[in-house]
């Protein structure tokens, strides 16, 4: 039996999305546990929590100043880590649904020290081309670890710093984390048998306010680290924006679905890049 997993999931009043995802987890057959951070959860997150009686240790903590002001995912995935009682780490949010197999896929991946684990993402048929991407590896890069579906000894992730809560938006905190750990010398792989689903956001506007969200945060990781190669990774060097911002208004359709939301991402940084510095990534 390999070491004991804690599975971090953050979750902000997504209560029907979080229940699929711990009930996909009861299939899962790894020696592990579930640590549930209810970041300023205003809706009956709680309430079914606390009736909730699954087959796996669970957790639950809280996170938010006051009622209904959630402090952000990296917070809630710092505090969870905090309180997690496994040598491994598993990221994955309350959106990201478990395939079977998924969590010894990860557990067996640890099988040298300073690995970063990380699985594949899938979409639904109905959310392909619409922002978000998914993950079919063989190769995987820094900026691939998210909070979706990577996984880290903890003992690593408190070596590197934790997630940077300073970016308490949307975006930004996955690729700062994935950077560190890179330059910690953390040996990165692709695990294919760890599946799961990612049902991300269905909406069309809510894709390109995020892809604008997005762009502004990538833009902080920049600001943050000063180094070029990661404005080239994460699609953010000036020159780069500055070609986007010329040709995608009118060659985005060329892309598909992926134009607009490409545009919106470039917009996003554009602006933030003429905000100038503004911390490490708050909204």
């Amino acid at each position: 039996m390999g070491a004991m997993v804690s599975v971090i999931v953050p979750t902000h009043n997504r209560r029907e999305l979080l229940e699929k995802k711990l009930r996909a987890l009861e299939a899962q057959q790894s020696a592990f546990e579930v640590v549930v951070v209810a970041d300023g959860c205003t809706d009956d997150t709680l309430a079914f929590l606390q009736d909730y009686s699954p087959p796996y240790p669970l957790q639950v903590l809280q996170t938010g100043q006051g009622y209904g002001q959630g402090q952000g995912a990296a917070h809630a995935r710092n505090q969870g880590a905090q309180a997690a009682r496994g040598e491994i780490l598993l990221f994955s949010d309350d959106d990201v649904i478990p395939e079977l197999g998924w969590l010894e896929a990860h557990q067996k991946a640890h099988t040298q020290p300073r690995t970063v684990a990380i699985g594949r993402l899938k979409l639904p048929p109905e959310l392909r081309g619409h922002g978000a991407a998914e993950l079919r590896g063989p190769r995987v890069f820094w900026w691939h670890v998210t909070g979706n579906n990577t996984s880290m000894p903890k003992a690593l992730f408190e070596e590197v710093g934790r997630y940077d809560a300073a970016f308490s938006g949307y975006g930004g905190e996955d690729s700062d984390l994935g950077y560190r750990l890179w330059r910690s010398g953390a040996r990165l792989v692709f695990v294919p048998k760890a599946q799961a689903v990612h049902l991300a956001y269905a909406h069309r506007e809510k894709a390109l306010q995020k892809a604008r969200q997005a762009g502004a945060a990538h833009v902080r990781v920049w600001q943050k680290h000063r180094d070029g190669r990661v404005a080239w990774a994460l699609g953010v060097h000036p020159v780069l924006l500055m070609f986007k911002m010329a040709l995608l208004p009118s060659f985005k359709g060329l892309l598909g679905p992926r134009g607009d939301y490409e545009l919106a991402f470039a917009w996003g940084a554009w602006e933030a890049l003429q905000d100038g510095p503004r911390g490490n990534g708050r909204d």
